[in-house]
């Protein structure tokens, strides 16, 4: 049964995603939530050269664009960077997506994934905080499952943008119940690269294929079309953003097409997104879709996503119910101590 509704929500609230495919909330999460996400997004950070999931997108648009100049990213293996350094080159339609700037300044443009596997505050404000109680309410779903966390941070100077893209063909899913939280932890804007969304984009009835973030270079392997050039096309789209605050979120349909500029701010533009699936998602092996980092164990194709990799955030047992701190990370193969997979 269907808990209370989360007063969070207002009805302007709920008409304006189901209108547009995206909302902004205003101080959903706490100091003490933005701090604990904070502290996972610095370690992951530290980790960039030694993680097996951390790169910067910025020094990699850079090398594929350098044909002189090899791929290298550490120890991070989640991609195959040299092979996509090829398909971008091979695509006669791309270019690089840069902000005017100084070439000269060096900037990053850092991502990640998973936290929540090894990190117990960003579990406790992925499962516990307030953003579960709202991502059902947004999608009138009775169950929610938690799918995963990314890191995404832009440092002061940052030319590079982000390529715009719809989330669902990069997941291992099917179904329309499913939401991103878009989780600020630096006040930003459209100078810093805030993100930007294309009203009413869920209900264009298409999905598009993947694209490289640095490109609109689409994964040969997805069956689906390459998205629209929004990038070269801008006057031609109802584009939003909104300007936000740690304790804000920014919440989108999974069918919403969206991108992001760069920084051209001197301050920092740290954000980490979560992902909420809903009652109607089922589990799918999706051609061209991103593997993820340890999930999916056990599941095939068409199965409800109720697996050790996709915890139920709600609803709640009952009322006051905590779930990060019951939680054992061990039991989803992750190795706290090394801090990596098992």
């Amino acid at each position: 049964m269907k808990q209370d509704r989360s007063e969070a929500v207002s009805a302007e609230d709920a008409a304006a995603f189901e209108r547009d495919g995206v909302v902004c909330l205003r101080n959903v999460l706490k100091p003490d939530e933005v701090e604990h996400l904070r502290l996972a997004v610095s370690k992951q950070m530290e980790q960039l050269g030694v993680s097996a999931t951390g790169y910067d997108f910025e020094a990699l648009a850079q090398q594929v664009w350098d044909t002189s100049e090899p791929v290298e990213v550490g120890a991070a293996n989640r991609f195959d960077m040299q092979a996509m350094k090829e398909l971008v080159l091979s695509d006669p339609d791309s270019r690089p997506l840069l902000e005017e700037g100084e070439a000269s300044k060096k900037g990053l443009f850092f991502y990640d994934v998973a936290a929540w596997r090894w990190d117990p505050g960003v579990r406790q404000v992925a499962f516990d905080s307030a953003l579960p109680g709202i991502a059902a309410e947004l999608l009138g779903a009775n169950n929610l499952n938690f799918w995963e966390d990314t890191t995404f941070v832009k440092a002061p100077h940052t030319r590079q943008k982000t390529a715009f893209h719809q989330d669902l063909a990069y997941f291992q899913i099917e179904g329309e119940q499913c939401v991103i939280v878009w989780i600020p932890l630096d006040a930003a804007n459209d100078g810093s690269g805030v993100m930007q969304y294309i009203r009413g984009s869920h209900r264009w009835g298409e999905t598009f294929a993947p694209n490289a973030f640095v490109s609109r270079t689409s994964f040969p392997s997805s069956p689906h079309p390459k998205c629209p050039d929004i990038e070269g096309n801008l006057a031609a789209y109802d584009i939003v953003s909104f300007q936000v605050k740690p304790g804000d979120v920014i919440i989108h349909h999974v069918m919403t097409v969206h991108g992001a500029g760069g920084n051209r701010s001197d301050l920092w533009r740290r954000a980490m997104s979560f992902r909420y699936c809903g009652d109607d998602v089922r589990y799918f092996d999706r051609p061209g879709a991103l593997k993820q980092a340890g999930g999916a164990a056990g599941l095939r194709d068409g199965d409800r996503l109720f697996s050790k990799d996709y915890p139920v955030v709600w609803p709640k047992p009952w009322p006051g119910f905590r779930l990060s701190p019951v939680y054992d990370a061990r039991q989803i193969g992750w190795d706290l101590e090394r801090a990596r997979y098992t």
